[in-house]
């Protein structure tokens, strides 16, 4: 099992290597397990003062959507851009290369700054910046990556106050909408339910719970997930989100004229 690690980098760049479990849970299942977890946790700092904090993650693509193809080909590697931020407006917006090899998840994550993101959207002119902040826009010019989708859910994050890095997250009330421009608003009316039974095949509206450790899940997360009879389920929401597009049929998330196409794997250093 390879070795995972969280390394701190200039200029608030953060790289962290984890493994990140998923799993589906019924509304009344998640207070029990969080009874469970506070044994060993405590609530995330993002939260700014509420149990649940929103989040919205703008989903890049390249023109032919091989970072949607290679996720529900479950390729053994694959790789996602996207823009974060939080719904309060009080936080940073990131930039966030996610690279996924076999069950290992590498994470690198840049806060912007306003000149960065009027240079994303186009509304500045392209400056020469230093350190690690053009190379998001290098993957983004690279693989002619472009903005594709808006997801906003809900988080209940907490941390571990017994190990190194343990961090767990539920997810609920996860909702999208088409994105063509590097917009994090969208439009009010314009939300789609993801994690309704359509999407996941479960009788009820569901919660995605996610486990995120380095080199193994200590010895109470085993106990939970035994205890409470969790099953391990792969939860991408742009994946998920792109695939209920395409079922409505709307134009442009029509990708026929791509499935044949051969998925392209990109390998990021």
């Amino acid at each position: 099992m390879a070795k995972a690690q969280l390394i701190a980098l200039p200029m608030n760049l953060i790289k962290v290597s984890r493994y990140e479990f998923k799993y589906l849970l019924t509304p009344e299942e998640v207070p029990p397990i969080r009874r469970f977890l506070l044994r060993y946790c405590l609530p995330d700092t993002n939260a700014y003062g509420t149990e649940w904090y929103g989040i919205r993650s703008l989903y890049l693509d390249t023109p032919d959507y091989a970072f949607y193809r290679t996720s529900v080909e479950k390729a053994v590697e694959r790789i996602k851009l996207r823009v974060r931020g939080y719904t309060t407006g009080t936080g940073p917006l990131k930039l966030e290369v996610k690279r996924r090899v076999g069950d290992v998840v590498t994470k690198t994550s840049l806060n912007t700054t306003p000149a960065i993101w009027a240079e994303l959207t186009g509304a500045g002119p392209r400056a020469a910046h230093s350190g690690e902040v053009p190379l998001f826009l290098h993957r983004v010019e690279q693989m002619r990556a472009s903005p594709k989708l808006l997801v906003a859910y809900e988080r209940h994050a907490l941390h571990s106050v017994i190990d190194d890095y343990v961090r767990v997250t539920f997810d609920r009330r996860i909702q999208c909408q088409q994105m063509l421009q590097w917009s994090m608003s969208g439009d009010p009316r314009g939300w789609l339910a993801v994690d309704q039974p359509p999407s996941v095949n479960e009788d009820e509206s569901t919660y995605v719970l996610e486990l995120k450790f380095k080199l193994a899940p200590p010895a109470w997360l085993h106990e939970m997930v035994t205890r409470f009879g969790l099953v391990r389920r792969g939860f991408s929401k742009y994946a998920r989100a792109t695939t209920l597009l395409q079922t409505l049929r709307d134009p442009a998330w029509d990708l026929r004229s791509c499935s044949e196409a051969p998925s392209r794997v990109w390998r990021v250093a």
